[in-house]
């Protein structure tokens, strides 16, 4: 079986997550991407879903992720880690509701998830992709708000922004290729069931 986990903040977790479940399994090491057994892949979080998607049997990464990209895999857990939020922010001297924001701009990695949210709430915005620190847009003035994964709010906080609306909550899945699961059926399950029993604490 393989396994493609995400760099960043979820690595850890999600090896670590899988090793209490009895896999031993042994990551790249240095830059590598690929562990030595060939067992283990190191992709981009915005990456993993597409990766299962097209072949590989089992991935870990963020339900923003899965929801952004729109994959068709299987997603038989939830796990109890990378847990946050997605929410729209502002700077704090001009907050208003989102209902109220027709006709702004909205800068965020998550295209996808804010057109659907303002969409939602009938109001036309215009959405600007961003691949780095979407907060700087409204430091600029290129955007009036952000859509963006929030934890602590410390980075809204430090330049000037507030979180106005929670759209979603968001946590880590797990992640299964469609054709694994039916050509690997008894031995994703197992892994399904070791993965709950550890996250359930039995």
């Amino acid at each position: 079986m393989r396994f493609v986990l995400a760099k960043g903040r979820l690595f850890g977790p999600s090896l670590e997550y899988l090793r209490k479940a009895g896999l031993q399994l042994s990551p790249p090491g240095g830059r590598e991407l690929v562990s030595a057994d060939g067992k283990v892949f190191l992709a981009r979080a915005f990456d993993v879903p597409v990766y299962v998607e097209h072949g590989i049997d089992v991935g870990i990464a963020g339900s923003d992720v899965v929801e952004e990209r729109g994959s068709d895999v299987l997603v038989p857990l939830e796990l109890p880690f990378g847990k946050c939020r997605m929410s729209v922010a502002m700077p704090k001297e001009r907050v208003i509701e989102p209902g109220e924001m027709d006709g702004f701009r909205i800068a965020t990695k998550y295209p996808r998830i804010a057109r659907s949210y303002f969409e939602s709430l009938g109001v036309d915005v215009e959405i600007i992709k961003l691949n780095g620190s979407v907060e700087l847009s409204v430091v600029t003035g290129i955007a009036d708000a952000i859509v963006d994964i929030v934890e602590t709010g410390s980075t809204l906080r430090a330049n000037g922004l507030v979180e106005v609306e929670k759209i979603m909550d968001v946590s880590a899945l797990l992640l299964v290729n469609r054709i694994a699961q039916k050509v690997r059926f008894e031995e994703i399950n197992d892994l399904v069931k070791r993965l709950r029993r550890v996250r359930d604490g039995s």
